[in-house]
Formats: C-alpha cells, sequence, structure tokens
C-alpha cells in the first residue's frame, strides 16, 4: 500500500473534484428522470431521455468548473488533504486485531442480552 505524500495533492485533489461532479451529474440524470416518470414528461417533450441527461452532463461540468475555480474551496480542499497526509494509518495487522476485538465483544454483549431476555421472558411466564 502506499503512502500519501503532499507532492500528490494536486493530484488526489482534482480526482476528488471530479468524482464530485461525475456524481452531482448521474443524481441530477435520475432526478430528471424521476420527474419525467411522475409528470409524464416523456410524452411532452421531445427527446425527454436526451435532453434530461444533456442537462445532466452540463450540471455536472458546471459543478467541476465552479468547484476548480473558487479559490475558497479549491483552498479547502487543499487543507484537507494536508490534515489527511498526517494521519497514522493502522498497519493490517492492527486492523484484523481491532475487528477480532469487536467481533469478540459484540458476541459477549449479544450474550449477556440473550440471557437476560431469557430470564426476564421466564420470570414473566411465572407472573402470567
Amino acid at each position: 500500500m502506499s503512502e500519501i505524500k503532499s507532492e500528490d495533492g494536486k493530484k488526489w485533489i482534482n480526482a476528488f473534484i471530479v468524482l464530485a461532479s461525475v456524481l452531482v451529474g448521474f443524481l441530477f440524470i435520475r432526478l430528471f428522470d424521476q420527474l419525467g416518470e411522475w409528470f409524464d414528461l416523456e410524452a411532452k417533450v421531445g427527446h425527454f431521455t436526451l435532453v434530461s441527461q444533456g442537462v445532466g452532463v452540463l450540471i455536472g461540468v458546471a459543478t467541476f468548473a465552479v468547484i476548480f475555480k473558487n479559490k475558497t474551496a479549491f483552498g479547502h480542499l487543499e487543507e484537507v488533504y494536508q490534515e489527511l497526509i498526517k494521519v497514522i494509518w493502522p498497519s493490517r495487522d492492527e486492523v484484523v486485531k481491532a475487528t477480532f476485538g469487536v467481533i469478540i465483544g459484540l458476541i459477549v454483549i449479544s450474550g449477556i442480552f440473550v440471557c437476560v431476555d431469557f430470564i426476564f421472558q421466564k420470570l414473566l411466564d411465572l407472573v402470567y
């Protein structure tokens, strides 16, 4: 696994902006498709699918341009990246040990809840 380097900041920030823009475009395409389904816009607007996809792509491109040209947003993303570099990532062994610890803890707590539930169920059966 490669470590995150400060020289790669622009590359990762640009990739994030592209990914966010694609997601925004996709969500708007889905929104327009749902609106078309609700209001039967396919019958009212010629080539509705082409129009909705075109508008979604344009919104995605506009999102990319706005974020990329906005110095405040880009500066914030650079600050986030600089903080991400400082994170000390756990090794594979540490992750495996922590995962097993959580699983064992869940089994123990679940067992306690099952026992308490069983005891209360038997007590209620005696009362009723």
